[in-house]
């Protein structure tokens, strides 16, 4: 494998866990939830859970510090 930038051999594969992000239409929603109370609950229940996380793998260059998804 080589690097993009420089072209390097010397690449190392790192994972990294990176949260998952929300989007703007997801959040909306919550919005509109939480103004119906019953179903608001539930709707700031599912907001405060937390995110989901994913694994993903990056390249690394150990000669000009570059990174990208590989």
């Amino acid at each position: 494998m080589r690097c993009p930038k420089c072209g390097s051999e010397n690449v190392q594969i790192q994972a990294v866990a990176e949260l998952q992000k929300r989007g703007c239409l997801k959040i909306l929603l919550y919005i509109v939830l939480l103004c119906i109370p019953v179903i608001g609950w539930i709707a700031l229940i599912m907001l405060l859970r937390g995110r989901k996380s994913k694994t993903v793998n990056y390249g690394v260059c150990q000669s000009c510090g570059h990174r990208w998804r590989v």
